[in-house]
């Protein structure tokens, strides 16, 4: 086979069929500007929608053989291989390129399995030969190449558009995109980060070299953009603000952090831009430099941008300094306030910020940054020495038992409450309590790994009482479900089931979300529904365990059709509160179980 990468801006292409392999093939072509037409007897409710907004034309209809004409590429993915067989020979007929589902023989080109971040596209086939290798192939990319690489491949476009402006010699040329690439990707853990601007000036030669574009060099267009500067809470995305979630719909551009994946909505639309800047623990792939040149490079295109923090903006988030430099630039800012992670992790782990008669203050701080110009910022001995205050510490897991002993060398009882929760308000939230005296150890024996935050004071003492977020029967689940009716959404959400509500079509939003933990089961109704989830599946969130629970036995058919390991099928719980039974039962069994609902297992084949 010989690969190609087609242009389909404005080229018209024709997809037969009407199921959930369709909504995923036209979702690709509309992605690259396609013209697209679809004729289906019986189309899903989710191409009705697209036909209705415009987005393609439907016809309700059987396939005819002339309907191919005037078409640049043909699609055929009926359930039935004589109507796939039609399409493919009046295509052949007339000279057009023709795919077929699932089918090489019928197919002249084969569609790819692509990892995708930014305008960076990797494409892996084997002519059809072997597709359960180029599924694990994708799955493993997908899992290594993070978020940061398609600000990366900007970065490395730019960086071309100014090495040609100088108009070196090839050789030249070459050494200079040498010394890019040597510095910003790791061929071993196959990472990259961002250079920021003085280190590309270096590798240019001349700060005059660089374009007009770069992003610190851009001047400001005749329109300006605004920017929300949004905190996205915790984690938990039902403690978003409704402010929040306005500006997030509204927005061309988001630029999100690793910790506030969780809270972008699953139907944000298609076209809004996502720039992943994600920091965590030793890693940052975009320096803030650059986090702030993007900022004023999207303003200045007139774009509506979000700035979507984890927690508050300005409670540790470095908010302050983001919006100083919009400040600076003339840009038009606002500040969206959010729940900050050390009032609402407490909170989720049984542990009072304040409570009468025992802590009437609370203090927050970092020990990640604790330390300037060689001088300690906190005052722990003042902290010390306050046995009615609650002291909660962001970013506090790598130096925790330095926290411990400035503490108990200012005066506080070894014996103080203290404790450390891991992924707060969440499905994995994990806290191990002790005293301030033993909390490094513990904490240690736990493998409590950020985000984290630690608690010390008397308060922590009510934690295993008042725990009421881990003792829910569905605590540690984390669910997605296509379409979900409110009954059952309500009754999985009380229940303690972190939701996913990834309402079709699944948009790139959608996709984020779902890599941002490890999902462990899926709901689905139909057949549809598995087959609309398929292609998502290579996405970092789905494992060998994550379960598919099927309400009917049409869904657990076809989820053993496309190879799920792990099924359980729900079709007798005729109930919400059935569904939730049946589910808490198989958590805590971790096996084949039986309840009254009628849950029954399916061994993987």
């Amino acid at each position: 086979m010989y690969p190609v990468m087609l242009n389909l801006r404005g080229r018209r292409s024709l997809v037969v069929g009407g199921g959930g392999v369709v909504l995923r093939k036209i979702q690709a072509l509309l992605g690259e500007e396609a013209r697209v037409t679809v004729i289906a007897l019986e189309p899903i409710s989710a191409l009705e929608d697209k036909a209705n907004r415009g987005e393609i034309v439907l016809l309700r209809r059987a396939f005819a053989e002339s309907d191919v004409d005037g078409f640049a590429l043909v699609f055929a993915a009926t359930n039935d291989r004589a109507v796939n067989e039609r399409v493919a020979r009046a295509a052949r007929i007339r000279g057009l390129w023709v795919n077929v589902a699932d089918d090489p023989e019928l197919s002249d080109f084969h569609l790819p399995a692509r990892v995708q971040r930014g305008s960076l596209q990797l494409t892996i086939a084997s002519a059809g030969g072997a597709p359960f290798v180029v599924r694990r192939l994708r799955q493993m990319l997908e899992r290594k190449l993070g978020p940061e690489w398609s600000m990366w491949i900007e970065a490395a476009a730019r960086f071309r558009r100014a090495v040609r402006a100088l108009a070196v010699p090839h050789a030249e040329a070459e050494e200079k995109f040498d010394r890019f690439f040597a510095a910003t990707v790791d061929d071993v853990r196959l990472s990259a980060r961002v250079p920021v601007a003085r280190e590309e000036e270096s590798w240019l030669g001349s700060p005059a070299a660089l374009p007009h574009d770069a992003p610190d060099r851009g001047r400001e267009s005749r329109v300006t953009g605004f920017v929300s500067l949004v905190g996205a809470g915790p984690g938990d995305p039902g403690l978003f603000t409704m402010r929040g979630h306005r500006r997030l719909q509204a927005a061309d551009a988001v630029v999100y952090d690793r910790l506030a994946a969780t809270t972008l909505p699953c139907d944000l639309p298609r076209e809004t831009e996502l720039h992943c800047v994600g920091k965590e623990a030793g890693n940052h792939p975009v320096p803030q430099e650059e986090i702030n040149a993007l900022l004023l490079r999207l303003a200045r295109e007139g774009k509506r941008v979000v700035r979507l923090k984890g927690g508050d903006p300005f409670i540790f988030g470095r908010g302050g300094e983001e919006a100083e430099v919009l400040k600076a630039a003339g840009i038009p800012f606002e500040v969206v306030p959010g729940v900050t992670a050390g009032i609402a992790v407490p909170a989720y782990a049984g542990i009072p910020a304040t409570h009468r008669g025992e802590s009437v203050r609370v203090t927050l701080l970092t020990a990640h940054e604790c330390v300037k110009d060689r001088e300690s910022q906190v005052r722990w001995d003042l902290l010390a020495q306050d046995p009615h205050a609650t002291l909660v510490g962001y970013m506090g897991v790598s130096n925790l038992a330095t926290v411990a002993r400035r503490l108990i060398d200012g005066g506080m009882n070894p014996a103080t409450p203290a404790g450390a929760i891991q992924s707060g308000t969440m499905s994995r939230q994990k806290a191990v309590y002790s005293t301030i005296g033993d909390l490094p150890t513990a904490a240690d024996r736990a493998k409590i790994q950020p985000p984290a935050i630690f608690v010390v004071g008397p308060t922590v003492g009510h934690a295993k009482a008042l725990d009421w977020f881990t003792t829910r029967p569905l605590f540690g689940e984390r669910l997605g479900i296509l379409d979900p009716d409110a009954a059952l959404a309500d009754a999985l959400d009380i229940a303690g089931a972190e939701i996913i509500d990834a309402t079709p079509p699944i948009t790139p939003a959608a996709s984020v979300v779902m890599r941002t933990q490890p999902l462990t089961g899926w709901l689905f109704k139909t057949a549809e529904e598995v087959e609309l989830l398929d292609e998502e599946r290579d996405n970092p969130g789905f494992c060998v365990d994550t379960i598919a629970w099927c309400l009917t036995p049409n869904a657990a058919a076809r989820a053993r059709e496309r190879g799920w390991r792990c099924i359980e099928e729900l079709a007798r719980c005729p109930t919400a509160s059935a569904v939730v039974t049946a589910i808490a039962a198989r958590q805590t069994h971790r096996g084949p179980s039986k309840v009254d609902c009628g849950l029954q297992h399916s061994p993987a084949r």
